[in-house]
């Protein structure tokens, strides 16, 4: 089971031009460190979240990372923060600034991220860098703003841009929060129980494939019992968390800057993918990219695929990977 850590990053300058005096960030390592002559770490793997995840998010590729799996810790040395934003690393709800929280950016994510292993742990270079749907968000801005610092990329169920389809939903999403009287412009003593359930369900009607909604439920209410299990997830998100979130998503679209990336990518994408569709998001990134490889499967998770049919990219994972470090 991992452990948690934390590191407090001083005077942490967002995007904005705001300033936090203290940031904290989470950050969980497995597998063991390899030093060169000077003490320096040659093996780290950097391991970046979805949009709902943390620091254990990781566990849930355990079927492609761990000892002898494609992403091998008996090789690398994999570091796996809790983004920015996210509860136990700071956010609205766990500096207890609310609505005072500055509103950040997938680029201050990574910037969090960098200054993270850099000046808390210590590591001058990765071997590559992973990222899940919202966390291959972060991937990208790491390759744009620290070009030099990894050898690879992988970027899984994610894009360059936020499709105007997933932006209608998650900025709908946001109105209905901001729209329920307990959310109270964000000055909630209580969580807005009822608005968060309703956001949960909405995410929900994207999440799968649309086969799954079809073929896995026997009737409308075990249908309803799914829904129910994910609006239940939703009892441990934070309002204002989550609209911040939301909002960081909306700016994100590297249509223009994406030729500027030459780094080694393998590319994974699930065709039942509605989150990041293969047409209008999964291709065009793979396309734009100069040194991509591209893995698709199908999976009738849709986006949930990501976690629970990962195993299907594990050789695709496995060959990108030896080819980029020979053992």
């Amino acid at each position: 089971m991992l452990k948690s850590k934390n590191y407090t990053i001083k005077n942490f300058k967002f995007e904005s031009g705001e300033i936090i005096p203290e940031l904290t960030m989470e950050y969980a390592v497995q597998g063991a460190k390899e030093l060169d002559d000077q003490g320096k770490i040659t093996n780290a793997f950097l391991y970046l979240h979805g949009w709902s995840g943390n620091y254990t998010s990781v566990e849930s590729l355990k079927s492609v990372i761990g000892p002898e799996k494609a992403i091998d810790t008996n090789r690398f040395y994999v570091i796996s923060p809790t983004a920015l934003g996210t509860p136990r690393s700071a956010s609205p709800s766990t500096t207890s600034m609310g609505t005072d929280f500055p509103e950040y950016s997938i680029k201050d994510m990574a910037v969090a991220q960098y200054e993270l292993l850099t000046k808390g742990l210590g590591i001058e270079h990765l071997c590559g860098i992973m990222g899940t749907s919202m966390g291959g968000f972060q991937v990208l801005n790491w390759t744009l703003e620290y070009p030099h610092f990894m050898d690879y990329m992988i970027l899984h169920g994610t894009s360059h841009r936020f499709s105007n389809r997933m932006y209608g939903v998650y900025h709908l999403m946001n109105q209905i929060i901001e729209g329920d009287a307990e959310y109270n412009g964000g000055k909630y003593t209580q969580n807005p129980v009822k608005a968060m359930e309703k956001a949960a369900y909405l995410s929900y009607l994207w999440s799968l494939s649309p086969d799954n909604y079809e073929e896995c439920f026997e009737s409308r209410n075990e249908f309803l019992k799914g829904v129910g299990e994910r609006k239940a997830d939703s009892l441990d998100w934070d309002a204002n968390d989550l609209v911040w979130r939301n909002k960081a998503l909306f700016n994100h679209d590297l249509t223009d800057k994406i030729s500027q990336i030459d780094i080694p990518s393998l590319v994974i994408g699930i065709r039942q993918d509605q989150i990041v569709d293969e047409k209008f998001s999964l291709m065009p990134m793979y396309e734009g990219l100069k040194y991509s490889e591209l893995c698709l499967y199908d999976s009738i998770w849709g986006h949930y695929g990501c976690v629970k049919d990962i195993l299907k990219a594990s050789k695709a994972i496995k060959r990108f990977l030896d080819s980029k470090n020979p053992k």
